[in-house]
């Protein structure tokens, strides 16, 4: 590659170049505007920046343009401030801005401006500030130029600010010639290689900020000698080795120091005490070992102190209590503290922010805890304190976040709390709280949130309950009584509504079905009477319902089918009556069903939805009937109800059930088990001869795979169908998973099956399961798919072996679904929606390579020209996979599918499964979001990854997950609009750390457990 050629003869050279016009220096600074206006804006944009600068115009009326400034005696440029103008998303900085030979000042920030940096810039002989921060500049920041030439490379600079750009390549060479130079912000880059020594002797320097790039080797201990240093930012994403050097200690004039997430290790220097003038201290999300030196507490003008999510054992040290006079922050949440919190924290005048959660302290909240009127955040969780709650957390009525759970906290809940409207969320679950909650607890203006579950509290609810931004209110497992108030339903972003095991009596209110937003409902286990109300049908967007364990009465309404995204239905353990709701079976989206232990009489509709559900679903009502129950059937007047009003007809059929009833209570009786074996195998037969339909060279018949489903074989059920594993022939034949599907027979309800499994079986991806063909008869269709040894993605992440499963293993994992599903997306034709992407549905063959399998729910879009979007008639997926926009209106398309993905991406990330161990209503795209909005600094995503990752494994390599992390946000982002498409998915992945792994297999300790 040919070298540059040095700066001064490439500025000699535009010199000589420009016309004699622009020898006069006014003309010359018109001429470099008018260059720097095309250059930004090229004729191809329509933008209306810059409108006022007319480049035909003669000087000086180029003093005039916006954001220029001359020097009023010679006309010529001194300043550009373009700060927010444009965007100049086409254009770019033009070399000729270096005739600008008398500009002091180059501000040009946040103009989303692409391109490189001109190599001239650094050759202007009066630039003192250049700010180009926030901007979309690449490439390397320009080097300096050949020794013999060193006076030339940005001279007199004082300020650089090079903010958040996508500038790329080692860091800037500045030394001891820089003299003036006193701010230096390059950070939010992606500059490599280390530090350079001789940033240490930039005497005038106050203020370094080399954070969010990825840099590597040691922090430079010469930095030490930056005596005017006041700031110095050099965390985030960079990924130093060894800690923080002692020699900081000496940084006397320093006031902030950030070396944060950035893969520190070792223990805390005590030198850093000597930092008397430091009001900052952040060292969070590191691996730092050791006790915090009691050294810090002689920091006396400390503001703030984030130690958290490290290693960090010992005590909270005496010595803090010498903060007293500044400390408004103080993190050490995620460390392995012991001991006591100390009394003195309650006495800080200044003390805002107090949040200790996942330690293992003990002992008392300190009883003046908030009476300094400033407490605006306490987190305790998961700690072992006890004694009572403050009463003055919120005397100065700036309380926000209140979270206290998973400790021993006992006695009442202060009433103080009930009128502190500043409260956005309140969390006191799982403590041995007792007495009545405060009324005003239910009436908090700005609250999304209210847990008080798993205590022992009493007393009833205030008949006044409201909050427009109230979303998750959780009340289970405690002892509160009386009536459900009506005013529940004065809650309009409620979205999980949790008041189980508790002693609720009276009937539930109807005003529940205000609830619009509602997506789940649970108050079994309660003493609660009546009929259940039909206004549920209100609840749009609800997905589980649980009423078990009550005393309800009357029928299940016929109105509850409307529900159209409802996976689970619980009222079990009730006093039901009446008949189940013949339009039940059509709801497609239940996957959970129980009705158990009621009183409800007549026939099971064994059809449908309910094929998935088996006999543990109505057991204790001694009224059902028919299939689920083998030696119960239906008496002729029931089965027979409702087949038309031709009585010979009515009257054939009933004997027909009688015959039929008897047989199966002969064969019971006769072979037990397999006499019901054998007529479900006459049923079989009647239902027509089996048919094979091939996709690829097969050596089995349909009757070796019918000969596979058999109970002992099955190895999955779901709301789509049942999955056996079949193995054709003897000896050892060819291993299948067969899926028997549900509701689908084929005769005159094929509805178009056949044509869309032939098109499936067209697929060839290697990241596809491939369908082998199907085999079908007048009432089953049953599909025949390649076996997974290994079992799914789901299984073995949740299961026993999920810590075997490495962060590279997980990476390769996650691009290579990815592949499959972007060949769903964009190379089939017709083009597929999955519409049910979850883990369980990613399978791992015996390599350990990611299949994307399960197409019982997918829907075919249009080719060229047809719609992009299609309304289904009823929710299918999986509950917490769902995108927002399909639960809510029904429109699916390929970014669904995105968001499904998004949350596997997160499963992989943090080891946790979608649903179920957030808490009631959470799942885990809200967990992950609140968690990360807690942490100091929310743009971080380093910090953010650390703090939800799987804590099985090491946090390393921290940029792996941090990939991994960016693509998984940006995949389940609210408006779907906003999500990437799975081709810029696998493009993400496939540039990311991820696209350097190993085979998945050589990041396992052990293999999986087979499974289809």
């Amino acid at each position: 590659m040919p070298q540059p050629l040095p700066l001064f003869l490439l500025a000699l050279l535009l010199l000589l170049l420009f016309p004699p016009a622009a020898s006069a220096s006014p003309e010359r600074d018109a001429y470099a505007l008018a260059k720097l206006k095309s250059s930004l804006l090229p004729p191809s944009t329509s933008s209306t920046s810059l409108a006022d600068w007319d480049t035909t115009a003669t000087p000086p009326a180029h003093c005039s343009f916006s954001g220029v400034t001359c020097d009023a005696a010679t006309s010529r440029v001194i300043a550009i401030n373009l700060t927010a103008v444009g965007p100049f998303h086409a254009g770019s900085l033009p070399p000729e801005i270096a005739l600008l030979d008398a500009l002091t000042n180059l501000t040009l920030a946040a103009c989303s401006l692409p391109g490189h940096i001109p190599h001239t810039l650094s050759a202007m002989p009066s630039l003192r500030h250049l700010n180009l921060s926030n901007n979309n500049l690449t490439g390397a920041f320009p080097s300096s130029p050949s020794s013999d030439n060193t006076s030339l490379y940005f001279p007199v600079l004082e300020l650089l600010d090079m903010y958040n750009n996508n500038l790329s390549g080692a860091l800037p060479p500045f030394d001891h010639r820089h003299v003036s130079l006193r701010y230096l912000h390059l950070g939010g880059n992606y500059f490599n290689g280390s530090i350079p020594d001789t940033f240490a002797d930039l005497a005038s320097l106050q203020y370094l900020g080399l954070n969010g790039n990825g840099l590597t080797g040691r922090i430079p201990p010469s930095l030490s000698r930056l005596a005017s240093l006041r700031e110095m930012y050099i965390g985030y994403f960079n990924q130093y080795t060894g800690g923080v050097p002692p020699e900081f200690g000496d940084l006397r004039s320093l006031v902030r120091l950030d070396i944060s997430n950035c893969n520190l290790t070792g223990p805390i220097p005590p030198e850093l005490g000597r930092l008397t003038n430091l009001d900052t201290l952040f060292l969070s999300i590191n691996q730092l070992t050791g006790e915090i030196p009691p050294q810090l507490g002689d920091l006396t003008s400390l503001e703030s102190l984030d130690l958290s999510i490290n290693n960090l054992t010992g005590e909270i040290p005496p010595t803090f209590v010498n903060l007293s006079n500044s400390l408004k922050l103080l993190n050490l949440f995620k460390n392995h503290l012991r001991g006591d919190l100390p009394g003195f924290l309650g006495d800080f005048p200044h003390l805002e922010v107090l949040q200790v959660w996942d330690n293992n302290l003990t002992g008392q909240l300190p009883a003046n805890l908030g009476s300094n009127g400033c407490l605006k955040k306490l987190d305790v969780t998961g700690n072992h304190l006890t004694g009572t709650i403050p009463p003055d957390l919120c005397k100065g009525n700036k309380l926000e976040l209140l979270v206290l759970m998973e400790n021993g906290f006992f006695g009442g809940i202060p009433d103080s709390l009930g009128d502190c409207k500043t409260l956005k969320r309140v969390r006191l679950g799982k403590n041995f709280l007792t007495g009545t909650v405060p009324a005003g607890l239910f009436d908090l203006p700005m609250a999304d949130m209210l847990e008080l579950s798993d205590n022992l509290l009493t007393g009833e609810l205030p008949e006044v309950i409201a909050g427009d931004k109230m979303a998750n209110l959780l009340l289970g497992n405690n002892g509160i009584g009386g009536r459900i108030p009506p005013s529940i339903g004065n809650l309009p972003a409620l979205q999980t509504l949790s008041m189980e095991s508790n002693n609720f009596s009276g009937p539930l209110p109807p005003e529940i079905g205000k609830l619009r937003n509602l997506t789940r409902l649970n108050v079994s286990g309660n003493a609660l009477t009546g009929d259940i109300p039909a206004e549920l049908t209100g609840c749009g967007s609800i997905g589980a319902i649980d009423l078990s364990r009550n005393a309800l009465t009357g029928e299940i309404p016929d109105a509850i089918t409307s529900l159209k995204i409802l996976c689970t239905l619980n009222v079990s353990r009730n006093m039901l009556s009446g008949e189940l709701p013949p339009a039940m079976p059509n709801m497609t989206s239940l996957t959970t069903l129980d009705v158990s232990y009621n009183q409800l009489s007549g026939p099971v509709p064994m059809r449908g939805q309910f094929l998935a559900f088996n006999e543990s679903s109505f057991v204790g009502n001694p009224g059902l009937c028919g299939a689920p129950f083998a030696d119960v059937a239906c008496p002729p007047s029931s089965a027979a109800a409702g087949e038309g009003p031709n009585s010979r007809k009515k009257t054939l059929v009933t004997w027909l059930v009688v015959v039929v009833a008897l047989l199966i209570i002969a064969l019971f009786l006769a072979g037990g088990k397999k006499g019901l074996e054998a007529w479900r195998e006459a049923s079989r037969r009647r239902s027509g001869a089996w048919k094979m339909t091939a996709f690829q060279k097969l050596d089995f018949t349909a009757d070796d795979v019918v000969e596979c489903l058999k109970e002992d074989n099955i190895i999955g059920k779901g709301g789509a169908g049942i999955v056996y594993h079949g193995v054709t022939g003897h000896g050892g034949g060819t291993e299948l998973a067969i899926k028997r599907l549900v509701g689908r027979g084929c005769g005159d309800h094929d509805r178009g099956f056949t044509a869309e499994v032939t098109t499936l079986g067209r697929i060839r991806h290697r990241n596809i399961v491939r369908l082998l063909g199907f085999v079908s008869n007048r009432e089953t269709n049953l599909l025949l798919y390649e076996y997974m040894p290994n079992g799914s993605l789901g299984e073995m992440l949740h299961g026993g072996k999920g810590g075997h499963l490495g962060w590279e293993a997980r990476a390769r994992v996650a691009a290579e679904a990815a592949c499959g599903l972007c060949y769903l997306h964009h190379d089939c034709a017709p083009r597929i929606i999955h519409r049910d992407v979850k883990s369980n549905n990613i399978l791992l063959d015996s390599a350990f390579e990611a299949h994307v399998a399960d197409f019982g729910l997918a829907k075919f879009l249009g080719g060229v020209g047809g719609a992009t979007s299609e309304c289904m008639s009823a929710i299918a997926g999986s509950y917490g996979y769902i995108a927002p926009e399909y639960a809510y209106t029904l429109r699916v398309d390929e970014k669904s599918d995105v968001y499904s993905f998004g949350v596997v991406l997160l499963e992989l990330i943090t080891g946790r499964r979608p649903v179920g161990s957030f808490g009631d209503g959470v799942d885990i795209v809200h967990w992950v979001r609140k968690v990360t909005a807690e942490l100091p600094d929310t743009s971080d995503d380093a910090a953010a990854v650390l703090a939800v990752a799987d804590r099985r494994l090491s946090p390393e390599p921290v940029a792996l997950l941090v990939d991994l992390y960016k693509v998984a946000m940006a995949c389940v982002e609210e408006a779907s609009t906003d999500r990437p498409t799975m081709r810029e998915v696998v493009h993400m992945l496939s540039n990311s750390a991820a696209a350097q792994l190993q085979p998945v297999a050589d990041d396992l300790l052990h293999t999986g457990a087979g499974g289809f």
